[in-house]
């Protein structure tokens, strides 16, 4: 399970138990675990993805076209948000990212930091060459960090913007 580390956050890979806890024990789960699981966490969109997410472990756990990323504040021991890759199936080495901060720790750099760390890794680790990414036109905390990012919008289909770094 890849981890990494940057000044005051813990991304990590989605395990399988994990993932399961999430949606079928989440009680037992917080009762349990060191973090902090906020309830706002997951959103619906993450919700919803959950059950594919946990399918595609259990029956091909060498995939690599859907990885979930769990953004853990390290100070606080709490689970802030997460990063949702997908691999194009067109292109193996295509990786659109997706990212969600929880509103309490929205606007302190968070979401910033742990896209960055996990772009960067892809870069290095040559998972990926490309990346691409799509937030609402409105959103413009999404739209500063992919800017930050060196991304550029490369197209804008209402309501949305898409965005693509090489």
């Amino acid at each position: 399970m890849a981890q990494i580390f940057t000044d005051r956050l813990l991304l990590m890979e989605c395990p399988l138990d994990l993932a399961k806890s999430i949606i079928l024990n989440r009680k037992q789960l917080e009762e349990r675990s060191p973090i902090f699981i906020p309830l706002d966490w997951p959103s619906i969109q993450l919700k919803s993805i959950f059950p594919y997410y946990i399918e595609m472990l259990e029956n091909s756990p060498l995939t690599n076209d859907l990885k979930i990323w769990l953004i853990i504040d390290a100070y606080e021991k709490k689970l802030i948000g997460s990063i949702r890759l997908t691999c194009s199936l067109d292109d193996p080495k295509t990786t659109d990212i997706g990212y969600e901060i929880i509103a309490s720790s929205r606007n302190q750099g968070f979401g910033y930091e742990a896209v960055q760390a996990v772009v960067e890794w892809l870069l290095k680790s040559k998972k990926g060459t490309k990346i691409t990414a799509e937030c609402d036109q409105t959103n413009t905390a999404s739209i500063r960090i992919l800017e930050k990012l060196g991304m550029r919008c490369i197209a804008k289909e209402a309501p949305f913007l898409r965005w693509e770094l090489h």
